[in-house]
């Protein structure tokens, strides 16, 4: 096996365990906020995409995805968990595409506007975004129910609707503002030796 498949399968075991600890351990993968929990664990999905690519972002995002599936019959992360992360749609598709996207995204700025620090940023924010917007949008097409709206804390004359989007703004927000931060610092020397391995791989 080359130097280079070697490092991407530590990598992606890595980031993989990484994963599951922040499943297992109280505030390092969750941060409970009332009936929402602000997940850190999008940022490891959004280091793999950029550190190693799409395809690798869809795994390590898979991967969350399905721990999030199981734990919402086993273990939930929050009290509106087992109501809608029981339904694959919503606790893997976004993570899933979180992955991709983000990979995609730091692929082509990287190529077309040759700005590394512009295509780690960028593909951080397309990452997070994804992943709220697809979670909260999911989540209020197929769950318009009362109680779904009272798991997320409705009260009153308080629709699904205004609670996600004050959920977008106290969780999503801070979290895109983290994975845009901190997914450079972390991701740019991974990436550098990937692509140093790629190119004695190829020379």
């Amino acid at each position: 096996m080359t130097r280079h498949k070697t490092f991407r399968l530590v990598i992606d075991a890595l980031l993989m365990a990484i994963v599951l600890l922040q499943n297992i351990l109280p505030f390092l993968g969750y941060i409970p906020l009332g009936p929402f929990s602000m997940t850190l664990i999008g940022l490891t999905v959004i280091i793999a995409a950029i550190a190693l690519g799409p395809v690798d972002g869809v795994i390590i995002g898979t991967f969350w995805g399905l721990i999030t599936f199981i734990r919402a019959f086993t273990w939930p992360s929050s009290p509106v968990a087992p109501l809608v992360f029981t339904n694959p749609l919503i606790s893997i598709l976004p993570r899933l595409l979180m992955g991709l996207l983000a990979g995609f995204v730091y692929l082509w700025v990287r190529r077309h506007w040759h700005q590394e620090k512009l295509a780690m940023r960028l593909a951080a924010a397309t990452g997070a975004l994804v992943n709220t917007v697809l979670v909260m949008g999911l989540i209020y097409i197929f769950y318009q129910t009362p109680a779904v709206a009272t798991a997320f804390g409705a009260k009153g004359s308080q629709t699904l609707g205004y609670v996600l989007m004050i959920s977008i703004l106290t969780n999503g927000v801070p979290e895109l503002i983290l994975d845009v931060l901190v997914a450079p610092l972390i991701a740019g020397p991974l990436r550098k030796r990937w692509d140093r391995l790629n190119h004695s791989a190829k020379s």
